[in-house]
């Protein structure tokens, strides 16, 4: 219970450059005076001019819990694990916030293997696995020269096989920084942000109403109608149409 108390009424250092900027010493001198609205209002004008951090997302989502807009909470610590997949004090918040979501929603249980693939691919971001690519290909480069002109065999077997998994780890890596980054472009996960919206069978008001979900609630975009309508899928594989307005992608 400390720990989560900690982490919900701390508030998380920016950074240097978020250090010297006076709105955000602002947003922060005003939450730690639990004048939550106020600290949200600065930090989502910081976000329209453009900012972005993942820092400030969390931030941004601390101070929307503390002013009870569960649905903005949620999409703001979404927003900052798609860019720092790793942020431990993120997960940690969120999970913590989606417990106290109305919609208790038991997920399709996906194959032990691909959801260790998945989760692997959550350890870093799409420039950190772009990055490790690049490294595990020189790496492999390196280990090809000194296999070509090694002297001794033992090194030169060695040298074969250590550059052949890095060159495999290196593929692996940059699949994993483009599907990051597909998934950064692409947006097809969003957040409810109202209290509660019906699911219906067809993109209509006079759709078969199928059910509800609350604010807070994760849904996965499958298609778009005339911009108003939107198909969707919630983790336990139920589809339906709801109204675009009604969420918000991440």
């Amino acid at each position: 219970m400390k720990r989560i108390a900690l982490m919900l009424m701390a508030v998380c250092c920016l950074g240097t450059m978020a250090a010297d900027n006076a709105d955000l010493k602002r947003a922060a001198e005003l939450y730690a005076a639990q004048a939550y609205d106020e600290a949200a209002q600065i930090y989502a004008q910081t976000i329209d001019e453009g900012a972005v951090a993942p820092e400030l997302y969390y931030n941004y989502a601390n101070a929307c819990y503390k002013s009870h807009k569960i649905g903005l909470a949620v999409l703001n610590y979404e927003r900052a694990l798609a860019l720092r997949p790793n942020y431990e004090d993120a997960r940690f918040n969120l999970d913590f916030v989606n417990r106290q979501i109305t919609d208790k929603i038991e997920p399709i249980q996906p194959f032990f293997l691909t959801a260790w693939i998945a989760a692997l691919g959550r350890i870093m971001s799409a420039n950190a696995w772009a990055v490790t690519g690049i490294v595990l290909f020189c790496a492999a480069l390196i280990l090809a020269l000194i296999y070509v002109f090694g002297k001794r065999r033992w090194l030169r077997k060695t040298a074969f096989f250590c550059a052949l998994f890095a060159f495999l780890c290196s593929c692996c890596a940059t699949a994993y920084s483009f599907a990051a980054k597909h998934r950064l472009e692409e947006r097809s996960a969003a957040i409810v942000m109202v209290g509660a919206t019906t699911v219906k069978s067809a993109p209509d008001d006079s759709g078969t109403e199928l059910f509800v979900l609350h604010e807070g609630t994760k849904v996965i975009i499958k298609s778009t109608f005339a911009d108003s309508w939107v198909e969707i899928r919630i983790a336990d594989g139920h589809v339906g149409w709801l109204k675009a307005s009604d969420i918000e992608r991440i």
